[in-house]
């Protein structure tokens, strides 16, 4: 799954896709800033990771999902991200490493 984030908004791409999660954007830290707060996507760590909030990812990502077990795929990459200590503590967001 891929979450590319631009100044106009966030797109969810490879939705299916729930074996890896990234995300990418071509704008700068505080562009980056803006992005998020104005979708209520999530929020920057740094100027490499951002905290994607779970919940508003899966709502985005089952809009444009096709799979018949995507529900299944979701709780595997849950799975995995907790497994990988990337959950915050209170489990409701994911940190990725932002790609430029």
């Amino acid at each position: 799954m891929i979450v590319r984030l631009a100044a106009d908004g966030v797109v969810v791409q490879d939705a299916d896709d729930c074996t890896r999660l990234q995300v990418t954007t071509d704008l700068d830290a505080e562009g980056l800033r803006s992005a998020l707060a104005a979708t209520e996507t999530g929020e920057l760590v740094d100027d490499d990771t951002v905290q994607l909030d779970l919940a508003v990812l899966r709502s985005r990502a089952q809009l444009v999902a096709g799979a018949p077990d995507w529900a299944h795929r979701w709780e595997s990459l849950t799975g995995q991200v907790e497994r990988l200590g990337r959950l915050t503590a209170d489990r409701r967001c994911v940190r990725v490493a932002v790609q430029r």
